[in-house]
């Protein structure tokens, strides 16, 4: 067995971001977060499916049930080995990690990175936080503004991050997007994507509006809202907990404060689409339905004229 040995935990990193649950800060980081009780049983998911499963299928099970090939791979623990790290971890409340070889929901299994910290009540330990990484998953490397060519789209696009604003890039915000769905399912909560289009700016211009709209979005978005760069003229704002009411209003007051902060006063269009809890509507459909909103506003705006400096924004509706 392969793994590190036992230390004392880092505790001052364990604890929320303010507005921010450790579980959503941490799934942005790793292929899935997960708190457990004392016995290694599943409590809490960060947001996204749970080893290509929805997390209720998961939630009360025992992680050691996942684990299999054990007992004949040298670089991986077994079930009871695990068992026995749980604990350890519990009773002596110390930090673990190592790796280990997990089944998924389509029958394959596959390494995963596993590190392990106590969770505490009080000074009791309650259970365990937990973060697995996908060893098999290819790497995710931040963009090079030096090389290539940063304003070619599909660049941006397959990038983690888009290189002129920072934000995801459209990929990543998909995935990120996507990752929100199932606990949005749990809690049955809707979410809400805006697209914010500034696509009547100058060419020119469209760099600069671009940076000055991803400056001011930062500023007055929630901590936990998505923001991504979906092209070349399209930031994505994704919002949990957010039905199409609160949406559509959001959206025109974006068209009505931001305008003039933007260079040249460039007028925006908004484009508003929401997914329901237990809809089944997965991430690709909204982004669509969000497309197609915007580009009904594009075509408000554009019948409006010249003279319309407000922008227009429409919510997608279901026929």
């Amino acid at each position: 067995m392969k793994s590190s040995p036992l230390s004392a935990p880092a505790t001052a990193t364990l604890s929320p971001l303010p507005g921010m649950s450790w579980l959503g800060v941490a799934a942005m980081l790793a292929d899935l977060a997960f708190e457990t009780d004392i016995m290694g049983r599943f409590t809490g998911f960060g947001p996204g499916r749970a080893l290509g499963q929805p997390p209720a299928q998961l939630m009360g099970g025992e992680l050691a049930a996942l684990i299999t090939g054990g007992s004949s791979d040298e670089n991986a623990i077994s079930a009871a080995q695990f068992r026995e790290i749980v604990a350890t971890i519990c009773a002596e409340c110390v930090a673990w990690h190592g790796r280990v070889r997990l089944a998924k929901f389509d029958g394959t299994s596959g390494f995963y990175r596993l590190s392990l910290a106590p969770r505490l009540a009080g000074s009791a330990v309650s259970g365990m936080y937990g973060l697995l990484f996908d060893l098999d998953a290819p790497e995710l490397t931040l963009p090079d503004r030096e090389a290539g060519h940063p304003s070619d789209p599909a660049l941006r696009h397959n990038a983690l991050l888009d290189s002129q604003t920072g934000l995801w890039s459209g990929r990543t915000f998909a995935d990120e997007v996507s990752r929100r769905l199932d606990r949005l399912d749990v809690e049955e909560q809707p979410g809400t994507l805006l697209y914010l289009g500034f696509s009547r700016a100058q060419p020119v211009n469209r760099v600069a509006t671009a940076l000055r709209l991803a400056e001011e979005l930062r500023d007055i978005v929630r901590p936990t809202d998505l923001l991504g760069r979906i092209d070349e003229t399209t930031i994505g704002l994704w919002c949990d907990n957010m039905d199409h009411l609160t949406g559509g209003e959001r959206a025109a007051r974006f068209c009505t404060i931001l305008p003039p902060l933007l260079p040249e006063r460039t007028p925006l269009t908004v484009g508003v689409a929401s997914r329901w809890s237990g809809s089944g509507e997965d991430a690709s459909s909204v982004l669509e339905h969000a497309a197609i909103a915007l580009r009904l506003a594009d075509m408000a705006a554009e019948r409006a004229g010249t003279d319309n400096q407000a922008g227009a924004w429409r919510v997608w509706q279901r026929d």
